[in-house]
């Protein structure tokens, strides 16, 4: 039952970030221009806490070591629940569905690549730095 509760609080407070993103992400984007800012032209905030969940993900994953040494407890509050709820594929998915609805194909594709891609070198690079870190300790 403990694991549970740590993975839905830890859910909660990814989640929470996540928003917080959004929220950030929306005031740098300025309003009313004659063409769109970058901001405005891709899913920016959902882009952004991907790559950064993956890089973490990863950088956890590296610190903690093998999951069979242990760790299960902070690896499930932490990698499930806290990075777990700030990740959203979900959110990823209908972003896509709703830049090829809008006609803008090139633009999904790119957003799919980049966040895919770098999301794939974010996740080894993080989990290299926490192996390293790790050793060092």
């Amino acid at each position: 039952m403990l694991k549970l509760v740590l993975v839905f609080l830890g859910g909660g407070v990814g989640a929470s970030m996540r928003y917080g993103a959004g929220v950030l992400v929306a005031r740098l984007t300025p309003e009313g221009a004659e063409t769109p800012h970058w901001l405005a032209m891709y899913p920016v905030a959902t882009m952004l806490v991907n790559l950064l969940g993956c890089g973490l993900i990863g950088l956890a994953w590296g610190l903690l070591g093998d999951p069979k040494d242990g760790n299960e407890t902070i690896r499930l509050a932490l990698i499930v629940g806290v990075l777990g709820g700030f990740t959203t594929f979900s959110s990823f998915g209908w972003e896509m569905l709703e830049l090829m609805q809008e006609g803008r194909a090139l633009t999904a594709i790119i957003y799919a690549v980049l966040s895919v891609g770098v999301g794939l070198l974010c996740a080894y690079a993080g989990h290299a730095l926490g192996l390293t870190l790790s050793a060092g300790s």
